[in-house]
């Protein structure tokens, strides 16, 4: 038996992913924190209002707007997940050669390859179906709360 071959990580890749990740995370809690805010402000605004077709439309916008948020991540997932799938198969082992890691990975070949891209592939098309469904929600929602 041969010695396994190892797919070495990527340091520099490693550094800039987690220093990303901190960004989202610090974004993501201000966002949260100002959302409040205004959330709370927008309440008493439209509880004050007249107007109740005015609050059915803010809040049919919120809500569609809230759908849809998730379908250019789940989009792009899916984008990258099957370019992964191809790479590898071009290749014939998981993880691709020119594939940045963030840890030291055992290559594999063959029969346990294909699994993994065909895990990838389910995965890439999972995202797109949850993509699919998030803009059909949005659109029932538009449409149902007209």
């Amino acid at each position: 038996m041969r010695e396994a071959d190892i797919h070495p990580a990527d340091l520099a890749y490693r550094r800039r992913s987690l220093l990303i990740i901190a960004a989202i995370v610090v974004l993501a809690l201000f966002g949260l924190w100002q959302l409040d805010g205004w959330l709370s402000g927008l309440a008493t605004q439209l509880a004050q209002d007249d107007d109740p077709q005015r609050t059915r439309r803010w809040l049919r916008g919120l809500l569609v707007a809230l759908a849809l948020l998730p379908v250019v991540p789940l989009s792009l997932l899916a984008r990258s997940l099957r370019r992964l799938a191809a790479a590898a198969q071009a290749e014939r082992r998981f993880p691709p050669r020119d594939w940045r890691t963030l840890r030291d990975v055992r290559v594999l070949r063959g029969v346990v390859a294909q699994r993994w891209i065909v895990r990838v592939r389910r995965m890439a098309a999972a995202a797109s179906v949850l993509a699919v469904l998030c803009a059909a929600l949005a659109m029932a929602m538009l449409w149902y709360y007209r």
